[in-house]
């Protein structure tokens, strides 16, 4: 009938038009709700990475080549790829000829220390200077590693403090033990006939003599924690220290200017937050 046609056409259109309708508001709302998730877990992923953190410190135990050192970094967090650190340190470095010796003595039934044959100085490094660590890599919200690199550089200011032996001595037909370093009595300090041993290491300080210098670091940062409250890290790199003269460790003249050594970083330490508190 064609009244009943003309009649039902509208239903069929109006039917269709609501379908549509509904296919695209709950379109709108699933792009919605996806977008307002993605949102969320960005948020959750920021607090991870650690942008509600703005500071840091950390302490440095760390081995290189020849020698250690103790630091402590103060660090501001700009972005969770970027952090500007201030670093200070305290250790020693050793020349690469320096080798072990000691020598059996029954000298007053007495066992000395081995000490370090044509040793003149130890090398006292205090280094103060400033950094910057990069992180290269973005580290998985439950676990993972994030890789970084760390550049650092300053000053180093050189202690040489004078390095004493125990030393045989005779005098009147008596043998006696004296403490001696290598200006004191240039032949005995050599003389491996008449060493016993090395003497404490605190005898010196009182005649420290300083040598200024520059050096730098770069490492790679392995940092499981990098977006958390607490520091962890380990570092892998090379360290330059340049000095302004030859810092005599030993008696010979082979005192270079420089020196590169690899090294080894245990970094602990925590963030805090801009209101103070840690996160």
């Amino acid at each position: 009938m064609p009244w009943i046609r003309d009649y039902t056409l509208p239903n069929d259109n109006a039917r269709l038009i609501g379908m549509r309708l509904f296919s695209f508001y709950l379109t709108c709302f699933l792009t919605i709700s996806l977008s307002a998730q993605d949102v969320s877990s960005d948020r959750i992923q920021s607090v991870r990475k650690g942008i509600i953190y703005k500071s840091e410190w950390s302490i440095d135990a760390a081995i290189h080549t020849n020698g250690f050192y103790i630091g402590y970094n103060k660090g501001q967090i700009k972005s969770y790829h970027t952090t500007k650190t201030f670093h200070f340190d305290l250790g020693m470095l050793y020349h690469p000829l320096e080798t072990r010796t000691s020598r059996p003595s029954n000298v007053s039934f007495r066992t000395y220390d081995s000490y370090k044959y044509g040793k003149k100085n130890h090398l006292i490094n205090m280094r103060i200077g400033r950094g910057i660590i990069k992180t290269l890599s973005e580290k998985a919200r439950k676990k993972g590693i994030a890789v970084g690199l760390h550049l650092q550089g300053g000053l180093v200011l050189g202690l040489l403090k004078p390095y004493y032996l125990k030393v045989r001595d005779e005098k009147d037909g008596s043998f006696f033990v004296k403490d001696i370093r290598y200006e004191d009595a240039k032949e005995d300090f050599l003389n491996s006939e008449l060493i016993l041993g090395r003497s404490s290491f605190y005898k010196g300080f009182s005649q420290i003599n300083f040598v200024p210098g520059l050096y730098g670091r770069a490492a790679f940062r392995f940092d499981p924690g990098a977006f958390e409250k607490l520091v962890r890290c380990l570092e892998l790199g090379i360290q330059l220290d340049l000095y302004s003269k030859r810092p005599e460790m030993m008696v010979h003249d082979n005192n270079p200017y420089h020196y590169l050594n690899f090294y080894l970083n245990l970094q602990l330490g925590s963030r805090q937050s801009q209101a103070g508190k840690s996160k």
